[in-house]
């Protein structure tokens, strides 16, 4: 039976219930993402940061979005810059989690791999994922802190749990990985090709036709490369 590594939580940094890093935009901690009010404001700003620029968002706009006052918003989070920053943690972490979960019910090797290829891929098809990406990187050079916040609660969280899940598999025998580590940045990019930046500029919507090519043909390269050897008498 193949062990696949729960939720992690990253080296170095506190997490609150929700798992997100401790520390942010002048946040002591990130309020609980369960507590109905933070989720209301949290899906009030996700909603009007993928209509309109972040400049152009108020707070009185997003608590009226929410349905809450000024004072509930300011409760949770001292500025927008900080609910900015606990949503990208929130959004971030939703999809790191939600492209490994279905993956990790297989006992498969190549399996689980084509299966977190194709949720990952699947992400760059949809055109809100993409746009709330697009907001992000344009507040990075005012707010680089935004930055490690993204990459700490999405992107590491995934590339973790499949270098933990390549490195199980490994000392099972059923791949032959001496860095774990390496190989699961190289599988991500391996499986993504020029996916993303695409995706990002605009430049042509991804059909299912290229990320079927992509996958197939990413994880087939990443197998042969890893791939436990027949072993000789």
């Amino acid at each position: 039976m193949i062990r696949h590594p729960s939720t992690m939580q990253h080296p170095g940094a506190d997490a609150d219930p929700a798992g997100a890093p401790a520390s942010a935009a002048g946040l002591a901690a990130w309020p609980d993402r369960t507590n109905p009010k933070v989720r209301q404001l949290l899906e009030a700003a996700h909603a009007l940061f993928l209509d309109q620029p972040y400049d152009t968002v108020s707070t009185d706009a997003i608590v009226k979005e929410a349905k809450v006052s000024k004072a509930t918003l300011y409760a949770y989070f001292p500025s927008k810059e900080a609910l900015f920053a606990a949503l990208v943690s929130d959004k971030c972490g939703q999809t790191a989690q939600a492209i490994w979960e279905s993956a990790s019910a297989s006992d498969d090797v190549e399996e689980v791999l084509r299966t977190i290829a194709q949720n990952f891929m699947a992400m760059f098809a949809t055109g809100d994922a993409l746009a709330f990406y697009r907001s992000i990187i344009a507040q990075v050079p005012r707010f680089p802190e935004l930055g490690r916040i993204f990459y700490e609660s999405g992107p590491k969280v995934l590339q973790e749990r499949i270098e933990s899940f390549l490195r199980d598999a490994s000392e099972r025998g059923d791949m032959a990985i001496p860095d774990p580590k390496l190989a699961a940045m190289q599988f991500l990019q391996l499986i993504s090709v020029d996916v993303p930046l695409i995706g990002l500029l605009g430049l042509e919507p991804l059909t299912k036709q290229r990320a079927d090519i992509a996958i197939e043909s990413g994880v087939a390269l990443f197998m042969a490369g890893y791939g436990a050897r027949p072993r000789t008498r």
